[in-house]
């Protein structure tokens, strides 16, 4: 019974995992081709968020132009000009918020807690 128990918690903590939530859309994210890019550059970490097709999302950073060194993917729908973002990672959502609205003029994003 404790191996059933066991079994069933370590289940349902992987099945929560944000890392399992996208592991099963991997693939599709992958495949999907960046529709809209955007950049801010800093002294040492620059931040970037890419709109993909399927409605994929990635904001990452990236030090001194190397390798991606914080990396938070997500899903997003969008209504006119804003979108509403659902990240994998709770992290993410800390970080950027649930809502941005874009300028197309301009080519900026502005994000939203």
């Amino acid at each position: 019974m404790k191996y059933i128990i066991a079994l069933l918690l370590a289940f349902t903590a992987l099945s929560c995992s944000p890392n399992y939530k996208f592991n099963r859309d991997k693939a599709a994210f992958e495949a999907s081709k960046v529709k809209m890019s955007f950049v801010s550059v800093a002294d040492m970490n620059d931040s970037y968020f890419e709109l993909k097709e399927n409605n994929f999302f990635e904001f990452y950073r990236q030090l001194f132009d190397s390798v991606k060194n914080t990396r938070f993917p997500g899903k997003y729908t969008q209504q006119g000009d804003t979108l509403f973002l659902k990240f994998y990672d709770k992290k993410g959502k800390d970080l950027l918020g649930t809502k941005a609205v874009i300028n197309e003029q301009k080519k900026q994003i502005i994000f939203f807690k």
